[in-house]
Order: C-alpha cells, then structure tokens, then sequence
C-alpha cells in the first residue's frame, strides 16, 4: 500500500506548483527527505518541476520521477492546492514558502 502526498512550492507569485508523490509520503520519510535534501527555494522548486514522482530514495534523496507523469501543476490559491492533494487522494500536502516545509495531514 503507498501514502500518497503533493509536494508544492508557493512562487514569488504567490501560485503553487505541484506534484503528485506515490510512495513513503509520511513525514519520516518524505518530509525528513524534504527538509534535509531541499531545504531552499531553488532545489525545491527544481524538485517539483520534474514532475510527479514514484518515490524519494531515503539515502540520497534523489527522486524517481514516473517516466510518463505529468508535470507540475500550477495552483493560484492554497485552496485550489488542498482540492489537488484531495483529488489525488495524498495523506500529505507538503509546502515549501517563506523558506521552510510546512506539512498537513488529512
């Protein structure tokens, strides 16, 4: 069984990007994950800009994009990000702005 999560980065804009992540979306996981290995603006926004994942690798962090995911999405409110997170049935909504991840559980 996996943990769904979607991990977002809030742009200078104020718009979301966003992704869907299949597997170990739980925060001992994906969120030591996030605050170890993309702890600034640009690596998380690098991060999300691939696309939607399959997994994080635990040692290293390096991510397992799905070969034929989509690609980020653009959220114009934090509204529209949860209604994402839900629709993609995530556990997790993982949030870099203001330089630091925040985490929600539904």
């Amino acid at each position: 069984m996996s943990t769904r999560a979607t991990i977002a980065v809030r742009r200078a804009d104020g718009f979301y990007d966003a992704v869907y992540l299949h597997y170990d979306g739980y925060p001992d996981h994906t969120g030591a994950i996030l605050m170890h290995h993309y702890a600034n603006q640009a690596d998380a926004a690098n991060l999300v800009a691939g696309g939607d994942l399959r997994c994080l690798q635990r040692e290293s962090g390096e991510p397992e994009y799905f070969s034929d995911g989509h690609p980020a999405v653009m959220m114009p409110t934090g509204a529209a990000l949860i209604e994402f997170a839900r629709n993609c049935g995530a556990k997790y909504v993982y949030v870099f702005e203001d330089g630091t991840w925040s985490c929600k559980e539904f």
